[in-house]
C-alpha cells in the first residue's frame, strides 16, 4: 500500500453521506466529514447512520460544514469510540452542537439529561478554526499533516 491514500466511507453512490478517511500509514488517519448517507438503499426517506469500519487509528474529524450529510453520522462514530478532536471553522463551531443535538435526539435518546451530557462532551471535542491559518494536526516528522480552512460559499461556516 502506498500512503498517503483515501477511503470514501460515504458519497460514494449518491450526493449524501459525505465520508472520506485519510489514511497516513496503516495506523493513523483522519477522517474528513461523517455525514448521513440520505435517501438511498431503502428507499425515499431511508437513512443509514452505520459506521462500518474501525475507527481506531482516527487521530481527528475534519468537518467542512454543518449540514446532517456531512455531520449526521458524528453520534455514531462516538458509540463506536472515537474520542479525537473535531476540527472546523468558528462559524461551524457554533451550529455544530445544535446540530449534533438534534441528530442525537433523534437517532438515540431524548431524554435531557442524557442529551446535556452528549452536547457537553461534543463541545469540549470541537476545536474551532480561524479560517486561512495552518493548523498541524499530526506533529510526528514522519506523518507531519496539517490543514488550512478555506472560505466555500455553500453555508454559513463551510471551508
Amino acid at each position: 500500500m502506498i500512503y498517503p491514500f483515501l477511503s470514501h466511507r460515504g458519497g460514494t453512490r449518491g450526493v449524501t453521506g459525505s465520508c472520506h478517511q485519510l489514511h497516513l500509514d496503516p495506523a493513523t488517519s483522519l477522517l474528513i466529514d461523517c455525514g448521513l448517507g440520505q435517501g438511498m438503499a431503502g428507499g425515499v426517506g431511508s437513512v443509514s447512520a452505520a459506521i462500518d469500519f474501525y475507527v481506531a487509528g482516527i487521530q481527528a474529524l475534519i468537518v467542512t460544514h454543518v449540514h446532517l450529510d456531512h455531520v449526521g453520522r458524528i453520534p455514531a462514530l462516538f458509540a463506536a469510540g472515537f474520542r479525537g478532536p473535531i476540527y472546523c471553522s468558528k462559524p461551524s463551531a457554533r451550529l455544530l452542537p445544535l446540530v449534533l443535538e438534534d441528530a442525537y435526539r433523534l437517532a438515540i435518546s431524548s431524554e435531557p439529561a442524557e442529551v446535556a451530557r452528549y452536547v457537553a462532551f461534543v463541545q469540549q471535542c470541537i476545536v474551532p478554526l480561524p479560517f486561512d491559518h495552518w493548523q498541524v494536526l499530526i506533529e510526528d516528522p514522519s506523518l507531519r499533516c496539517a490543514i488550512r480552512l478555506r472560505r466555500a460559499g455553500h453555508l454559513l461556516g463551510s471551508a
